[in-house]
């Protein structure tokens, strides 16, 4: 559960990364960012190179939480 916990933590970490990331872009995109996960998605496939960094922290985050569920389960 813990470990869950942690995969959490570290995936609103990355988010708050792909946050300011389109607040960098333009204020458009960080205030679309806060209203719509859509926006998100497509600012990520927009401009990849700019994420990538952000989008690997949040893909470890849910890595660390797919572990920690399944171990609770077990």
């Amino acid at each position: 559960m813990i470990l869950a916990v942690i995969g959490l933590i570290v995936y609103v970490v990355g988010a708050i990364g792909l946050l300011i990331d389109e607040f960098k872009e333009s204020i458009w995109w960080g205030l679309a960012g806060l209203l719509t996960q859509v926006s998100h998605i497509l600012f990520a496939i927009l401009h990849f190179r700019e994420c990538k960094k952000s989008l690997a922290i949040m893909l470890i985050g849910i890595l660390i939480m797919a572990v920690g569920s399944f171990l609770a389960g077990a």
